[in-house]
């Protein structure tokens, strides 16, 4: 049995004075709806079809936003082409839905065609549809007329996202770190300066007091231990005599310590054991005897001790 739509349509067609083609074997068009009515919002599959002989030559009509004035195509399904029998058939489809409630018409589509000589058009028969508004029950609380739908988060929605959030986190680091190394170099900058006030001799007692009782070489960090005590060393001549010896070589140091102090061969000898044996622990891997260990840190304290009264003398002779 057909259904309210098909009647409508087949009126409509009848009242207008629609023509059934001359030509009707060599072409013909059809149109067809998967339903006759629908809800407001939902959707429908609009399909057109057109049958014709191989020798006809047809130009398919473009549907693209709308169908009439109120139903409108959401997006195209797909095409077939069928070849049997000598015919050539093309079925396209089309996802459409309606907004507006009551009886809307889909006008006929118009096919040109040609065959040979002759020329014209095929029309498919104009279709109806019936749109309903939904039934609200104003006794009860207004809700949407479909729940939401849970879509989860694609890798591709939370990708912007998590490039903003490692941007910061990368960006806060490094302000951290351009803040500890300001701080930091505040603090050094400070004690720096309280070193500076005092003698260059107490200063070195302190530091190489403190590697004493750290003992750092018996846990096995003998390379940190001889990098430390050869820097107090360091430290100490080049504020006593002004000499670079921070920048310096072992053999520039002690060339221009033998300069200032050519008398002393003793402190010379002193200050060479240590500072070479420093050199072959940190760049050739030499690992001294404990006892070694002990007696460069003696020879520490003995280099300082001869040195700074020497030239404590110096300065009030002097003057």
């Amino acid at each position: 049995m057909k259904g309210p739509g098909f009647i409508i349509a087949l009126i409509f067609a009848m009242l207008a004075g629609f023509n059934i083609p001359a030509h009707a074997q060599l072409i013909r068009v059809n149109s067809e709806l998967s339903t006759d009515s629908l809800m407001i919002g939902d959707q429908v599959i609009y399909t057109l079809q057109v049958d014709a002989a191989e020798k006809v030559d047809f130009l398919m009509p473009a549907l693209r936003d709308s169908l009439g004035k109120t139903l409108e195509i959401l997006a195209p399904l797909g095409s077939d082409t069928l070849v049997n029998e000598g015919r050539r058939t093309i079925r396209q489809s089309f996802l459409v839905t309606g907004f507006e409630a009551g009886v809307q018409m889909i006008p006929s589509q118009d096919v040109i065609y040609e065959s040979g000589d002759l020329s014209d058009t095929a029309r498919s028969m104009p279709l109806m549809v019936q749109v309903y508004e939904p039934v609200v029950d104003t006794t009860q609380q207004i809700k949407a007329i479909k729940p939401p739908l849970n879509t989860p988060l694609s890798f591709k929605e939370i990708m912007p996202w998590l490039g903003i959030g490692l941007g910061s986190l990368v960006v806060a680091i490094l302000l951290f770190l351009l803040l500890r190394k300001y701080f930091n170099r505040d603090s050094d900058d400070g004690e720096l300066s309280e070193e500076l006030l005092e003698p260059a001799h107490v200063i070195a007692f302190r530091k190489l007091d403190k590697l004493k009782e750290e003992k750092i070489w018996k846990e096995g960090r003998v390379k940190l231990y001889y990098t430390q005590l050869t820097e107090i060393t360091r430290t100490y001549i080049e504020r006593q005599y002004g000499i670079p010896a921070m920048e310096s070589t072992t053999e520039e140091i002690l060339r221009a310590f033998r300069r200032s102090n050519p008398e002393d061969t003793l402190l010379d000898e002193i200050l060479q054991e240590l500072l070479e044996l420093a050199d072959l622990v940190k760049f050739a891997k030499e690992d001294p005897l404990p006892v070694d260990n002990q007696t460069n840190l003696n020879n520490a304290y003995i280099f300082v001790q001869k040195t700074y009264p020497q030239f404590f003398r110096e300065e009030v002779k002097d003057e």
